[in-house]
């Protein structure tokens, strides 16, 4: 195992964001070489320097544009089986009986509690209403150099 000298470039709006970006870069160009291909993302980032080259420019406003919608949205009430600590949804849009029917079935098929929520769901129309896009924003520009494994 040996040392070498590395230099790579790195774009985000946060430095952090940059050094994650080139680590990436890096992994997919040289590979992982079970962590000794000499480059950024097998430095320790003890003796990395950084230099910005480009700052990144944040946006102050925002781009609206809203989605037209053609007719009334209808919406129905359904009822929702989940487990209690995360795991795959039921949908049941039936009664509630059915749902806790439901829940009681997977609950011993499963062996774990189950939870019924009541909820509603789009029938008609459309869920997406507006897009919000931040106005001229560009990403910085890093450049990171250091000793890294080879």
């Amino acid at each position: 195992m040996g040392r070498q000298d590395y230099s790579q470039v790195g774009y985000g709006f946060t430095e952090q964001e940059a050094r994650r970006n080139a680590i990436n870069q890096a992994e997919d160009m040289y590979g992982h070489q079970e962590g000794y291909s000499g480059q950024i993302n097998c430095s320790t980032g003890e003796e990395d320097r950084v230099k910005c080259l480009k700052r990144p420019k944040i946006a102050k406003t925002c781009k609206v544009e809203k989605i037209k919608q053609s007719g009334a949205r209808k919406w129905k009430t359904v009822f929702v089986v989940t487990p209690q600590f995360g795991g795959e949804q039921v949908i049941i849009d039936t009664t509630q009986a059915d749902a806790i029917k439901e829940a009681k079935r997977l609950a011993l098929e499963n062996q774990t509690q189950y939870v019924v929520f009541l909820d509603k769901q789009l029938v008609n129309g459309d869920m997406k209403v507006a897009t919000v896009t931040p106005k001229k924003s560009e990403k910085g520009e890093w450049l990171f150099t250091g000793i890294a494994r080879c």
